[in-house]
């Protein structure tokens, strides 16, 4: 009788199983919560990276377009702003007339990495 007590007795967890298994619980959701945080992480880097490459390229195309315009004939005196987002070229300010608009917009167009542009240019007389 005594070996069979002494037998269920051991088939019962005793509190260093019970702690051990906690333990195992308390790593397991570590190790998942730290996986998430690193992809989490991950994710906000390669979003930061695109973002910063974005802000470059768009630096890179409204310069492009200032020094066309510059270099063009009868713009170097209009007084344009020139804005990118996204490789959309927004070109706004006076010019003297319509044939001007027409130039600026299609060289503005032209330019490599240039999108879309959106003339917000008037002739201001």
């Amino acid at each position: 009788m005594m070996i069979v007590s002494g037998l269920a007795a051991c088939d019962s967890e005793g509190p260093a199983e019970k702690a051990g298994e906690k333990i195992d619980r308390v790593t397991e959701n570590v190790s998942d919560s730290v996986s998430d945080a690193a992809d989490r992480v991950d994710q906000a880097v390669t979003n930061l990276t695109n973002t910063t490459e974005q802000v470059v390229n768009d630096t890179a195309i409204t310069t492009k377009v200032k020094s066309a315009l510059l270099n063009e004939l009868g713009t170097e005196s209009m007084k344009l702003t020139v804005s990118t987002e996204k490789g959309v070229v927004t070109l706004s300010g006076p010019t003297d007339d319509h044939e001007k608009i027409e130039k600026v917009v299609k060289l503005a167009a032209s330019i490599e990495g240039v999108q879309s542009v959106r003339n917000k240019l008037f002739v201001s007389k």
